[in-house]
């Protein structure tokens, strides 16, 4: 399975975006001070090697954070 993960920034900025299992272990880096442009934008997440349970991504922006939940169901 994957899912789509998807963010705006109002400004260009480095953003890293990351996943972790529920134990708090890093499982995917999706972007890693990657320099993406002002707009709209989609990263898949392609989640094979993982188990379903509840995981949580990382978005960072410039001075912008914020981590969510997401469930993985297989």
């Amino acid at each position: 399975p994957e899912t789509t993960l998807e963010f705006d920034l109002p400004e260009p900025a480095d953003v890293k975006l990351k996943v972790y299992d529920i134990s708090g272990r890093l499982v995917a880096v999706l972007a890693d001070r990657t320099r993406y442009e002002a707009g709209r934008h989609r990263v898949v997440f392609r989640s094979e090697g993982l188990g379903s349970g509840i995981y949580f991504y990382r978005l960072e922006a410039g001075k912008f954070a914020s981590t969510r939940r997401m469930v993985l169901l297989k």
